[in-house]
């Protein structure tokens, strides 16, 4: 296993990357509701924050939805057993 340094360096990197992408998504999501509207002329960095979007919703699915590819967070955990420990009545 790796050093606690390293543990809280991975999560604090992690976290600081999740702000940036809330945030990121935020303003596009802010500036393409405007644009939309007619509140707003886009010049060339509206453009940019328009056509972010869909790529802030990939990189979601992708990399922290239930959707990513080899999720196992609806799994069993791998030492849990099928088969009921409780011994209900006429299982006995």
């Amino acid at each position: 296993m790796g050093s606690p340094h390293a543990m809280w360096l991975k999560l604090v990197v992690a976290f600081v990357l999740w702000m940036v992408f809330a945030f990121s998504f935020l303003q596009s999501i802010t500036v393409t509701v405007a644009w939309w509207k007619g509140e707003l002329t886009a010049g060339a960095w509206e453009w940019l924050w328009i056509g972010l979007p869909p790529v802030w919703v990939f990189v979601y699915f992708r990399y922290y939805s239930i959707f990513r590819p080899g999720c196992r967070a609806c799994l069993p955990p791998e030492d849990y057993s099928a088969a009921r420990h409780d011994n209900p009545r006429g299982m006995e």
